[in-house]
C-alpha cells in the first residue's frame, strides 16, 4: 500500500481514462491542490480528451458508503440547470479495486468536472465589483438560484450547506452552480458519519440532532443567500457590512433585531417588494427550519417582483 502523495505531471487511470495531475499556476513545481475542511481537491487532466476534472480526496472522517450511494442518487440529476456536478463518479473497491488497493486513501474520492469561476462569497468581497452588480443581475441570479433550490425541496432532498462560497456565478452572472454536493440529503439517503450544521452567516440557531442535513434543510440559509442576492445591488447595504465579509450577517447577527444592517436590509426589501419583506421576517423570526418559508413561496414572489421590474425600486430611495 502507497500513501496518496500526487505530484505535478503523476498519471492516474480512473475507468479505463488515463488522467494526469496538474501543477500549480504559480509553483510549478508543485501540484494544484486545494484544500478544505472536508478534503483536498486535486486538478487533473483528461489526456486524450484535454479536458479538466476535479479529483476530490475526502479526509479520514469524512470518508463513507454514503458518499457513493449519493453519487449514484445524484447522478440521474446532472442536466439539471445548477446540479452539473451531479455527474460524478465515486471511488470504491467496486468502482476501482485496483486503484483503492493501491491507493487507500483514494477510497470514496469523487471525480467530477473542474469549474473555474467566481463564488457569491467572492463578488460580495470583491467590492470593486459591487457597482457593476444592478437590478437585473440581481433578478437573474436570484430567479435561478430560488429554481434550483425550489427543484431539490421538490424532489425531496437539500444541499444541506447553502452558502455563498457553494455557489459558482456565471460570467454573465445569469446562472449559478451548486457546490460541495457531497452531503447532500435526499429521502431514504445514508446519513453522514458528520452531518451538515451550516456555515457560518447562514447558520440558524436553533438546529436538532440532524444539523442541516433534512428536508428543509435549504429553507433557512437559502432565505439569507436570496435576500443577499436581493439587496447586493444597494449601494447602502454593501457599505453596511465588513469589506471582508463572505457573508451578509455575522453569525452573532443572525436572527437578533435592532442592528442596523438588519433594519436596512428590511428596509431595502420593503421598497422592492411588502411580501419579500414578509418571507424574510417569516425566515428570521423562525424557531425551527420548518416555519422558514419553502422555496415555492419563495419562487412565486420573485418572478412576480422580477416581472413587474420592483427591483428599480432600489435605486429610488
Amino acid at each position: 500500500m502507497i500513501r496518496f502523495q500526487p505530484h505535478s505531471g503523476m498519471s492516474l487511470s480512473i475507468a479505463s481514462v488515463e488522467y494526469q495531475f496538474m501543477p500549480h499556476p504559480i509553483f510549478a513545481n508543485q501540484v494544484h491542490v486545494l484544500e478544505g475542511s472536508e478534503s483536498f481537491v486535486y486538478q487533473l487532466r483528461d489526456t486524450a480528451k484535454d479536458e479538466f476534472f476535479a479529483l476530490k480526496v475526502m479526509k479520514p472522517s469524512y470518508r463513507g458508503e454514503y458518499l457513493a450511494r449519493g453519487a449514484k442518487e445524484l447522478f440521474s440529476h446532472q442536466h439539471t440547470p445548477g446540479l452539473n456536478l451531479c455527474y460524478r463518479l465515486c471511488l470504491t473497491r467496486a468502482t476501482a479495486p485496483e486503484l483503492i488497493v493501491k491507493y487507500p486513501d483514494l477510497e470514496y474520492a469523487v471525480l467530477m468536472p473542474w469549474l473555474q469561476a467566481r463564488t457569491w462569497a467572492g463578488l460580495m468581497r470583491d467590492r470593486s465589483a459591487g457597482p457593476g452588480y444592478q437590478p437585473k443581475h440581481a433578478c437573474s441570479l436570484v430567479l435561478e438560484t430560488v429554481r434550483v433550490l425550489k427543484y431539490l425541496e421538490e424532489h425531496r432532498m437539500a444541499h444541506a450547506d447553502i452558502a455563498g462560497s457553494n455557489i459558482f456565478l456565471s460570467p454573465d452572472l445569469v446562472g449559478i452552480r451548486l457546490l460541495d454536493l457531497e452531503g447532500m440529503y435526499y429521502e431514504g439517503g445514508m446519513r453522514p458519519q458528520i452531518v451538515s450544521r451550516g456555515s457560518p452567516g447562514y447558520r440558524h440557531r436553533h438546529l436538532t440532532g440532524n444539523g442541516q442535513w433534512c428536508l428543509a434543510g435549504d429553507r433557512f440559509a437559502g432565505a439569507i443567500l436570496l435576500t443577499e442576492m436581493l439587496t447586493w445591488c444597494d449601494p447602502v447595504i454593501r457599505a453596511l457590512t465588513p469589506e471582508d465579509a463572505e457573508s451578509l450577517f455575522s453569525p452573532e447577527e443572525l436572527q437578533t433585531v435592532g442592528s442596523q444592517l438588519w433594519q436596512a436590509v428590511r428596509h431595502t426589501l420593503f421598497r422592492i417588494d411588502g411580501e419579500l419583506l414578509s418571507l424574510f421576517d417569516r425566515a428570521w423570526a423562525s424557531s425551527v427550519l420548518l416555519e422558514c418559508p419553502d422555496f415555492q413561496t419563495w419562487m412565486r414572489c420573485i418572478e412576480r417582483v422580477c416581472r413587474m421590474q420592483n427591483m428599480q425600486n432600489i435605486s429610488k430611495r
